[in-house]
């Protein structure tokens, strides 16, 4: 060999000697036998290996067994070992994260060579690996968090919906109530005023039969309007959380055959049949309150049963509750409707051409759930329906705190 290709090949062996020594990466080759060819600079400090290690002929076993003893080696020898047998069996490169001991990530790119020997770069890619890992976990977080957020969007959407439902369904039934009510001090007033002309009219002829035949229409009128204030104003008091149940000890018989009494006297046109007897001689209960539950629903039993002139009132007792059963034979309820019937302002299908408001049995429902008891109906569709309050016999404790109903002022 010439002069000059050795001084050209002297000049690339230091060339290429510079660059492995200034490489970033750690570079490294072994022959077949897992023995050292040879490594640069980078690849000696990553691991602190000392010069007699990074020497030609070094076996990968000693260079293992030194970073194994120094907290630098592999934390899983096996995954490591796996990139050189990823490599030979695929004749490719194999590049895989591999965490070391001491916390650092090192990504390892192996190559086979000719001849069965093979060169590797090793990378410290730790801070890579953790601001990637962070990254994730911010992403998660962040993906979680919009998770969260758009389920509480939801879920506020979804309650926003709600109340916009209900304020239409109150509007509705105000809307509702005010055209019933206004009919229902339509008819009376008409046939107040109707009566009274005729009485004017036939003033100086009228007789006695006459007289009374008005005043009764007269009087079934008023108190058709009394009982639909009445009505209105409890509701009202109640949704204002106002007024407290006032508890005596009242003889409920004698307080059902007042309201019978009163309902014949106004309308005439049923008879009630009372079974009675079984009832105690005294109960804790609001008077005031249980005359508006019997009032309503018998003036109901009468409304609806116009072609069936017999009610029949039972009620009885055991240890605890009394119970009273309003009973009629009239146009009765279809059973759709019955879950519905103590709802404000419903009414029944079977109720239609029937004057009526569809707060009577809801306020039924307030002041007997206030003392505590229950009221349910039972009815078929042209057979009529009976309406059942189950009551405590005695005041319950936590009756003696303010209700929050509405009936003694």
């Amino acid at each position: 060999m010439s002069r000059h290709w050795k001084d050209r090949l002297e000049r690339q062996n230091r060339l290429f000697d510079a660059a492995l020594s200034n490489m970033l990466h750690g570079l490294c080759m072994f022959d077949r036998d897992h023995r050292l060819i040879l490594c640069n600079v980078a690849y000696a400090r990553m691991y602190d290996l000392p010069p007699a290690l990074a020497e030609e002929g070094t076996s990968r076993a000693a260079i293992l067994d030194h970073c194994a003893a120094r907290g630098c080696g592999p934390a899983d020898i096996d995954a490591y070992l796996d990139i050189e047998r990823e490599a030979r069996a695929s004749h490719a490169p194999a590049v895989r994260n591999i965490p070391l001991a001491d916390g650092r990530v090192i990504k390892i790119s192996h190559s086979p060579l000719d001849g069965d020997t093979y060169v590797a770069t090793h990378l410290d890619v730790t801070e890579k690996v953790r601001v990637t890992e962070e990254l994730a976990r911010a992403n998660d977080t962040l993906e979680a968090r919009v998770r969260e957020r758009t389920v509480l969007v939801w879920r506020q959407a979804e309650a926003l919906e709600r109340l916009l439902a209900h304020e239409r369904e109150i509007n509705d039934n105000q809307r509702q109530f005010v055209t019933m009510a206004s009919h229902e001090f339509r008819t009376p007033l008409t046939i107040i005023d109707g009566a009274a002309q005729r009485l004017l009219r036939n003033r100086d002829r009228a007789d006695a039969i006459f007289v009374e035949e008005k005043a009764v229409e007269i009087r079934a009128s008023v108190a058709r309007i009394i009982d639909l204030m009445e009505s209105i104003l409890v509701t009202g008091r109640h949704d204002a959380g106002e007024g407290q149940l006032s508890y005596d000890r009242i003889d409920l018989a004698e307080l059902i055959r007042l309201c019978c009494e009163r309902r014949s006297g106004i309308e005439g046109t049923h008879r009630f049949h009372l079974d009675l007897a079984r009832l105690p001689d005294r109960i804790d209960a609001d008077r005031s309150a249980l005359e508006q539950v019997f009032t309503n629903l018998l003036s109901n039993a009468v409304k609806y049963a116009r072609d069936a002139p017999d009610i029949h009132v039972r009620a009885w007792a055991d240890e605890d509750t009394v119970v009273v059963a309003v009973e009629d034979r009239g146009i009765g309820i279809d059973a759709e409707d019955l879950p519905r019937m103590f709802q404000r302002y419903f009414r029944a299908r079977t109720s239609t051409g029937i004057a009526g408001t569809g707060i009577g049995l809801h306020l039924v429902r307030q002041i007997v759930e206030m003392h505590q008891g229950v009221v349910e109906v039972a009815s078929q569709r042209g057979r009529g329906s009976t309406f059942t309050v189950r009551l405590p016999r005695i005041r319950p404790i936590a009756a003696s705190v303010p209700a929050t109903g509405p009936l003694s002022a």
